[in-house]
């Protein structure tokens, strides 16, 4: 009970936006329960969600007060296949457009040198929100390694209905669609992301590149392309090195963006 970090799952919907220096925090009460070695029952109820533009408010509300109910069930049938059912009702007294009920289900599965992840979302608004709309979530992964090199392909899909995009407010948004940040929100016709990545090390450097395909849900729009590139060297135990480059090619939706960081971070 308190202020905590909540990650569910890959935090594609509940997530601490770690990403920032200034994390996404709950405040609220959370209860765990592994009621067998195959069976996880989680269940929170947060009252105010201290987001990553605090501590005072700015452009952007620092916190949002409101009813959040996060509800996470997962059954293991063996070490290589789990099924995560997940229902997350938003009544947000702060951005009312972000009040819905989502309801769904994923999958993870490990078929020998294949891996995938399947993921199924409906979603709905609620409470005060002025916007009706019943939208849906898909995600399709696969992922192995062909020697040293780490693969992965996928599609993901955010859905629209009445001119409404899926929304995903509370989640670590930075680790999807791309680095350079440009669909943190959904657009209003959707979003389909077909993306491709290859990872592996030379000389200890772990080195990483992401392609994405961008376009709409709903007529057709073809919105970019982006490369994301990473490079990360653990310098010695306490100290991880890394340069981050994004660079966005727009086509109908934003502009050309080119981002770039070089962090250095230190546990002690």
């Amino acid at each position: 009970y308190g202020r905590q970090r909540i990650l569910l799952d890959n935090q594609r919907f509940v997530g601490g936006v770690a990403w920032r220096q200034n994390e996404q925090t709950y405040d609220g009460a959370r209860l765990i329960y592994k009621a067998t070695d195959a069976l996880t029952v989680d269940y929170s109820w947060v009252v105010n969600v201290n987001r990553i533009f605090g501590p005072d408010d700015g452009a952007q509300l620092a916190d949002w007060r409101g009813s959040f109910h996060f509800a996470n069930t997962s059954y293991a049938f063996n070490k290589d296949h789990k099924v995560t059912g997940f229902a997350y009702l938003l009544d947000n007294d702060d951005a009312a457009a972000t009040s819905t009920n989502t309801y769904g289900v994923d999958y993870q599965g490990n078929f020998g040198a294949i891996t995938a992840n399947l993921s199924y979302a409906t979603q709905s608004d609620a409470n005060d929100n002025p916007n009706n709309y019943t939208a849906d979530y898909y995600k399709a992964e696969l992922s192995g390694k062909v020697s040293s090199v780490g693969l992965k392909a996928g599609i993901e899909v955010l859905g629209s209905d009445n001119n409404i995009g899926f929304s995903t407010p509370l989640a670590t948004a930075h680790l999807y669609q791309g680095f350079a940040d440009i669909f943190l929100a959904t657009p209003a016709q959707g979003i389909e992301d077909i993306y491709v990545s290859a990872s592996t090390a030379v000389s200890g450097v772990k080195l990483t590149a992401v392609y994405h395909d961008f376009s709409s849900n709903e007529d057709n729009i073809s919105y970019g392309t982006e490369i994301d590139l990473i490079a990360a060297y653990q310098l010695n135990k306490q100290t991880n090195l890394m340069l981050k480059f994004a660079s966005y090619d727009a086509d109908d939706f934003a502009t050309d963006t080119t981002k770039a960081w070089l962090m250095a971070t230190v546990s002690f």
